[in-house]
């Protein structure tokens, strides 16, 4: 298993889309642990992942 992590921090609707853009692209992935975390008006969320080797 080789772990990635995946970093978004923003505005709640920048996050969202963002979020949304990032697993649209990675069909397959696995999400192992996501932590988020608040200051002010702006979300940070973390995600440590798990994604499937390409078939080659």
């Amino acid at each position: 298993m080789t772990l990635k992590s995946f970093v978004v921090r923003g505005l709640a609707k920048e996050l969202e889309e963002d979020l949304n853009k990032f697993l649209a692209a990675r069909p397959g992935i696995e999400i192992v642990h996501m932590g988020q975390s608040e200051s002010g008006d702006h979300i940070s969320v973390v995600l440590i992942f798990d994604e499937p080797l390409p078939l080659v």
